[in-house]
């Protein structure tokens, strides 16, 4: 009986002390999410890196990148080149929620989704 007791107290324990464990990946996973959403059809298929995540997940960034193919220039068919395009996004937390979104690059979308920091930053 006494050991039915310890065994549940201490799986108790455990719990408790590794819930705030998995804020950063749902974090992490979220503000992925959004890169997602945002990121426009027409472009190439992004591919993404493991989502950089601060102390206790209250800032993210997901990098990733993208190949663009380059025209030749001239009169003269030549090989169309590629090149290898970085884009990242930067999310902020507070308790747990979304607080801003920003998309750091490409250029064309920091210009479409820049940030917005919410009311309570203004007053």
């Amino acid at each position: 009986m006494k050991h039915r007791t310890f065994y549940a107290v201490a799986a108790a324990a455990v719990l408790t002390c590794t819930a705030g464990c998995t804020t950063p990946y749902r974090n992490g996973q979220e503000c992925k999410a959004k890169m997602v959403e945002t990121y426009p059809a027409t472009q190439p298929k992004l591919t993404y890196e493991v989502p950089r995540v601060a102390y206790q997940g209250t800032r993210v960034v997901v990098e990733g990148s993208y190949t663009k193919k380059i025209p030749p220039t001239g009169v003269t068919p030549i090989k169309t080149t590629t090149a290898q395009v970085q884009a990242a996004v930067e999310c902020t937390f507070e308790d747990g929620k979304l607080k801003t979104f920003q998309w750091l690059t490409p250029a064309n979308l920091a210009e479409k989704y820049p940030l917005k920091p919410g009311t309570a930053d203004t007053e």
